[in-house]
């Protein structure tokens, strides 16, 4: 019987002690549940790790014990889907890190939860085409990517959706011809950038589509 009692002892203690919080096993590694606290004792975030890596859902959260952030975690811990949120509870920020990178698709929105912008990454860098917004939803502009550096179109709207501007970036310089219009959709002015800098005739119009100046960026 003693012999009983003694093996159950041996074998329930070290279980005990591996399911406490905060708990670090002989390789330094952190296991199971841990929670953080601010100095007025409020939780900073809480979450469960598995050697070392993060698993399943984080929750981290505002001194005044709002949440502010929850992150997803798979992948082994590389990944995590990721909501930032205002401290009056409306989404911030959505999007996904890759080894602490942002990656993919990430939305911004304001406190009204109404979207701000758009971004696409690759491995914390910016990728694809980014759109920002009015507050009403319709789009403001739009700017193409590669490389964290703007390459392609970019365009900007007017609230109704008709174009303000457009031009072409070439590693991050305007480079070719530029159009701005009036908001009734008739030309406003026209010109050409090369390597980042205006060139040659720039051609002005009033709202009613008659040129009323002309510029020569070569003289």
């Amino acid at each position: 019987m003693k012999k009983n009692i003694f093996f159950i002892f041996f074998v329930v203690i070290p279980i005990l002690s591996f399911s406490q919080e905060n708990f670090i096993d002989e390789f330094g590694r952190k296991q199971g549940k841990w929670t953080a606290k601010y100095d007025n004792g409020t939780i900073r975030y809480k979450g469960d790790f598995k050697d070392d890596k993060p698993q399943g859902i984080f929750y981290f959260y505002y001194d005044n014990g709002n949440l502010h952030i929850t992150q997803d975690f798979f992948h082994d811990g590389s990944a995590a889907a990721t909501h930032i949120y205002y401290k009056n509870g409306f989404l911030k920020a959505a999007g996904l890190y890759i080894n602490k990178l942002k990656d993919s698709t990430w939305n911004y929105y304001r406190k009204d939860s109404t979207i701000i912008m758009s971004e696409k990454y690759d491995k914390g860098v910016l990728n694809g085409t980014t759109k920002t917004y009015y507050n009403n939803g319709s789009i403001y502009e739009s700017q193409r990517w590669m490389n964290g550096m703007r390459n392609g179109p970019y365009k900007q709207y007017y609230i109704a959706g008709n174009i303000q501007f457009e031009c072409f970036y070439v590693n991050d310089k305007k480079e070719g011809e530029v159009r701005s219009f009036h908001e009734n959709e008739k030309i406003y002015f026209q010109g050409n950038y090369l390597n980042g800098k205006r060139v040659g005739k720039w051609n002005y119009f009033d709202n009613n589509g008659v040129q009323d100046t002309i510029v020569n960026y070569n003289e």
